[in-house]
């Protein structure tokens, strides 16, 4: 057996061949997060969360969604939106696709959103405009901040 030097450009792999590998071997698949057999895209809800004055607001993406589709419910500093987005998947006839590619995202999904302190949610917010949902939802008393005054003795 000959000795040979180990030639890292020869021999080893790209930084991206490498992380091509990682990620293909390491796709860790989280249940309801995927949509089942019959071939439609991942389940996900895009969001954004910001803070404005006393309030956070929460913008959901649910295309499609009838606002009847859409249940909100808070307890301490978590907000979760359960929906039901439509699509394809739900028609009788779509058992009978031979899916190719199906990134559009349908069916039930769920978020929830933990925010830095607890909220009043019984005071929150909620419209749907051209499928995104937005929530107003206020911080509860105890978490605002005070201005406490100081007396002189």
């Amino acid at each position: 057996m000959a000795n040979r030097l180990w030639d890292s450009y020869a021999d080893g792999l790209s930084l991206r061949d490498a992380m091509d590998r990682l990620l293909e071997h390491s796709v860790v698949r989280s249940q309801g997060l995927v949509s089942g057999s019959n071939g439609g895209g991942a389940r996900i809800m895009p969001i954004d969360v910001f803070e404005k004055d006393s309030d956070y607001v929460i913008r959901a993406y649910l295309p499609g969604t009838k606002t009847d589709d859409v249940d909100i419910s808070a307890e301490r500093e978590t907000v979760t939106i359960k929906a039901h987005i439509p699509g394809e998947g739900d028609k009788a006839e779509a058992g009978d696709y031979r899916w190719i590619v199906g990134e559009l995202g349908y069916g039930d999904v769920v978020r929830t959103v933990r925010l830095p302190v607890p909220v009043n949610g019984s005071a929150i917010e909620a419209s749907m405009e051209e499928g995104v949902l937005t929530l107003t939802v206020p911080k509860a008393e105890e978490a605002k901040p005070r201005k406490i005054a100081v007396v002189a003795k």
